[in-house]
């Protein structure tokens, strides 16, 4: 399993600050929550996070200020989560990936 984490602030200035980076797993596995990228208006209620992957992963799960491990759907390459009915303000996003050779 691989985790990687992203601080994104979603309030009165709805920006996202710097990305902690991909988490890299010893055989080459890597997850990273690439959007929102740093600097980026988050303007609408909803908000879908985008989580790439590196490898042969069969499931993606992420946490939002550190709440339960929610799916993230495959699609046209990345894994996707779509977020509602956030308050304003700074929250942290957790992301984790499972091989599928364990």
């Amino acid at each position: 399993m691989v985790i990687a984490k992203l601080m994104k602030s979603i309030g009165g200035k709805k920006t996202a600050p710097a990305k902690t980076g991909a988490a890299v797993k010893n055989d080459g596995s890597c997850v990273v929550l690439d959007h929102p990228q740093q600097g980026e208006k988050i303007a609408s209620p909803d908000y879908t996070l985008r989580v790439g992957t590196v490898g042969d992963v069969e499931r993606v799960e992420i946490s939002i200020d550190q709440g339960p491990w929610l799916p993230c759907r495959y699609s046209v390459g990345y894994w996707w989560h779509d977020w509602t009915g956030y308050p304003a303000g700074r929250h942290q996003a957790e992301a984790k990936a499972w091989a599928r050779d364990g």
